[in-house]
C-alpha cells in the first residue's frame, strides 16, 4: 500500500530544515509505528524480514515535496505553506490492520540540534495500485543506493549508475528481498534483467546522524529508469524501495507513464 501525507507547518517562525533529514524522518516514521503496534514495530526494527542472510524492513518513502522552498548551505527553507511525502510498503496483512489512521494528526518535530520544523499530518491520502507489467519506467523519489564491497578494499563503495556491476547488484537485492518477504525463490537470473537508465544520473550524498559521533556519508543516485524483469519484482520494488537501505528513505520509486 501507499499513501501520501500531507504536512502543514504549526509554527510561522520555524521554516529552516537541515538538509540531511532523511534520518529524522525514519525515526519519526518508527515512532509512529510503535505507537500504533509496539510489538510490530520493535520486531520491524529489530528483525524485519529476513532470507537468512540479510533484513529487510519492506517499506520505503520518497524525499519530502516542498513546493517551494530555498536552499541556503546546509539547510533547507520552506517558503510553502504545506509538503508532502509518499510513504510505500507491501500490502501485507500483518500490516495493514493498523496504517489506515496512522498517522493522521500526528504531530512532530523535524530537524537537528540547529534548527527543527514542527509539522502536523492533516492528511493521508491512499494511492491506488497502478497496472503492472514486466516492463516498466521508474522515476526515482529519494536517492537509489546499491553498494559493493570488493575483497581487497575495508569498506563497501557506492556505486554510479554506470558501473559494469550495477545491473547484476540491482536485481541481486530485488532478489533477496523476494526470498525474504516470500520465503521462496523466483527463478530469475539477476543478468536476465534490463535496466536503462533514461536521465542522466544526479548524485546525492546524504549525511546520517549528522553533527553525531556516529555520522556516516551514504551516497545514491537519482534519475529515471526502464526495467524488464518479473512483474512480481517490480511490484516488490515499487512498494518496498529499489535498492538499499529503504526504510531510511532510499529508493522509493514512482511509475511513470
Amino acid at each position: 500500500m501507499r499513501f501520501r501525507l500531507t504536512f502543514e507547518l504549526t509554527d510561522p517562525k520555524e521554516r529552516i530544515l537541515p538538509l540531511n533529514y532523511q534520518y529524522e524522518l525514519s525515526s519519526w516514521i518508527y515512532h509512529a509505528l510503535n505507537s500504533a503496534d509496539p510489538a510490530f514495530a520493535t520486531w520491524l526494527h529489530d528483525k524485519g524480514y529476513t532470507d537468512d542472510r540479510k533484513q529487510f524492513k519492506l517499506f520505503t518513502f520518497s524525499n519530502l515535496v516542498i513546493p517551494q522552498r530555498r536552499i541556503q548551505a546546509d539547510r533547507l527553507e520552506i517558503r510553502s505553506r504545506d509538503i508532502s511525502m509518499l510513504i510505500s510498503m507491501l500490502p501485507d496483512e500483518m500490516v495493514s490492520h493498523f496504517i489506515t489512521g496512522l498517522f493522521q494528526d500526528q504531530s512532530f518535530t523535524l530537524g537537528d540540534r540547529l534548527t527543527q520544523v514542527p509539522l502536523k499530518v492533516i492528511s493521508v491520502e491512499g494511492l491506488a495500485e497502478p497496472v503492472f507489467s514486466g516492463n516498466m519506467s521508474f522515476r526515482v523519489l529519494s536517492p537509489l543506493l546499491i553498494s559493493y564491497k570488493y575483497p581487497e578494499e575495508r569498506y563497501a563503495r557506492y556505486l554510479s549508475p554506470d558501473d559494469a556491476l550495477y545491473p547484476v547488484l540491482f536485481f541481486r537485492n530485488l532478489k533477496e528481498k523476494y526470498k525474504a518477504f516470500m520465503k521462496k525463490e523466483i527463478h530469475f537470473h539477476e543478468q536476465d534483467g534490463r535496466i536503462e537508465i533514461q536521465t542522466e544520473p544526479r548524485k546525492k550524498g546524504i549525511l546520517i546522524k549528522a553533527g553525531t559521533p556516529s555520522e556516516s556519508k551514504i551516497i545514491g543516485y537519482q534519475y529515471d529508469f526502464r526495467i524488464a524483469a518479473p512483474v512480481e519484482l517490480l511490484r516488490l520494488g515499487y512498494y518496498t524501495g529499489f535498492g538499499e537501505k529503504n526504510s531510511m528513505g532510499f529508493g522509493c520509486g514512482e511509475v511513470m507513464n
